[in-house]
């Protein structure tokens, strides 16, 4: 899911962001849209399965704590939950209005709306995506941090354990 995040963000801040609402735009759109709803169905199916069948791994009781930071761990998963979907949403909330499914994948004829910020998701889904960003990188962080430094087996734990 990692991967397609980060194809998700690419394509979005590199390729979409720069490029003028033209034809040239329906292929890294579409893309980006289908990586967006594949994520969004991915992060339902992870998050259901996470609360109804499996337990997330947890640091071994001789690992030294961190009072503090071990009590944001599970705020930081939900907020990566949360505003994953939360961007997958909001650019749904765009797609719709715009008709983009019709336009971009139907091939309708119609032109791409020339700027996409009249629709007041926009502006969300583009500061999101920084905020997200931010908060998958502060992960990504986390993660080395553990598994190299502390000599955690943190990446070791990062897959579900059936309790």
């Amino acid at each position: 899911m990692a991967l397609l995040v980060l194809t998700t963000f690419a394509i979005g801040l590199l390729s979409l962001s720069n490029t003028p609402n033209t034809d040239a735009k329906f292929i890294p759109l579409g893309v980006h849209m289908a990586l967006g709803i594949a994520i969004l169905l991915l992060v339902i199916v992870r998050f259901a399965l996470r609360l109804l069948v499996f337990k997330p791994s947890r640091r071994l009781p001789s690992a030294k704590k961190q009072i503090f930071l071990d009590q944001l761990t599970p705020y930081v998963h939900i907020l990566l939950y949360f505003g994953t979907a939360l961007m997958a949403l909001l650019g749904l909330a765009i797609a719709i209005p715009a008709d983009l499914f019709s336009i971009v994948w139907g091939r309708s004829g119609a032109a791409l709306p020339v700027n996409f910020y009249i629709y007041p998701a926009r502006s969300l889904h583009g500061t999101l995506s920084l905020l997200l960003l931010l908060l998958i990188a502060q992960h990504i962080l986390v993660a080395i941090f553990h598994q190299f430094i502390k000599g955690e087996n943190y990446l070791g734990r990062m897959w579900f354990n059936k309790n």
